[in-house]
């Protein structure tokens, strides 16, 4: 183990021997998931890699701005070091502002803490205005330690950011099952559709849900996932949908119960959701939020 992991591991385990959860963290903690906001420091996660993340800027396309938050008191010249009153985790953070960048919602996992006090227009400088106590790194050459460190959070950051579940849909599913030979009445058989559904998947205008293109790989001797890319492509609001940190706890239900990785289960619940609106008599203005909560209800072993 390198020295600058060696360090954070024991400050770790200090940290923990003697832990008291704050009340303010434990009620950001245990409060239902919202959609991200400024001020808000957020645990995310994406395959193996965990970070902390102050946003500083959320969009309406899914992404927001952020700044890598650690415990460490490694700093750079452009790291803002924060008192512990600063947040509701009531410990010391330093804010690598240098490294700001934009994510996707869907790496968000779980709200910790949140800015005790913020300015309007999150910046560095408006921060450091704001927060009695706070104060910037050294100017002067990083020790190895803290340039390994910085590594490390730049290796986060782009797993972080480049993170995507969302397929684009070759749109190639009504050719596909041609090539097979697959005729809808074969389609509704083999997937227990009633005919006016099979018809829709057989045009390629409806998409395959996990389980069906599972069956028809099964029949066909082809994998699941070809099926699954040639699905048309998921309708944006669906894709919202999955994309928000409330739907994550629900993801990793969905996956646990399909002993099948998060990625598998949030593509199984949103050809599910767009699946499930095709039985729905109000086809012209869908109510995504509500069939997303359906899907779930209907999914879930709770």
């Amino acid at each position: 183990m390198s020295s600058v992991h060696a360090t954070a591991y024991q400050r770790l385990v200090a940290a923990a021997a003697g832990l008291k959860v704050p009340d303010a963290v434990r009620q950001v903690a245990t409060a239902p998931p919202q959609d991200p906001q400024p001020g808000q420091i957020w645990r995310a996660v994406w395959e193996d890699t965990i970070q902390l993340l102050l946003i500083t800027a959320a969009s309406d396309d899914d992404t927001l701005r952020a700044v890598t938050a650690s415990f460490e008191r490694y700093a750079d010249a452009d790291t803002l070091l924060l008192p512990a009153q600063a947040t509701t985790l009531e410990q010391p953070l330093a804010l690598w502002w240098g490294l700001e960048t934009t994510v996707p919602w869907c790496v968000l996992d779980r709200q910790v803490s949140e800015l005790t006090s913020r300015p309007d227009n999150l910046t560095a400088h408006t921060l450091a205005n704001t927060v009695t106590g706070a104060q910037w790194g050294n100017r002067i050459v990083l020790s190895a330690a803290a340039d390994e460190y910085r590594a490390v959070l730049t290796g986060h950051l782009e797993v972080l950011g480049s993170a995507r579940w969302a397929p684009q849909g070759a749109g190639g599913l009504a050719e596909l099952l041609g090539e097979h030979g697959i005729t809808v009445k074969q389609l509704a058989a083999e997937l227990k559709l009633p005919p006016p559904l099979a018809l829709d998947v057989w045009r390629g205008q409806q998409p395959l849900t996990a389980d069906q293109a599972a069956a028809l790989a099964a029949l066909l001797g082809q994998p699941a996932a070809r099926f699954l890319d040639a699905n048309p492509a998921l309708p944006p609001a669906v894709v919202h949908e999955l994309n928000r940190p409330l739907r994550r706890s629900q993801v990793k239900k969905l996956a646990a119960q399909h002993d099948e990785t998060e990625h598998a289960a949030r593509l199984r619940a949103a050809y599910g959701v767009y699946t499930l609106a095709a039985r729905d008599d109000n086809r012209t203005q869908p109510n995504w939020t509500a069939r997303t909560d359906r899907y779930f209800e209907l999914r879930l072993d709770d």
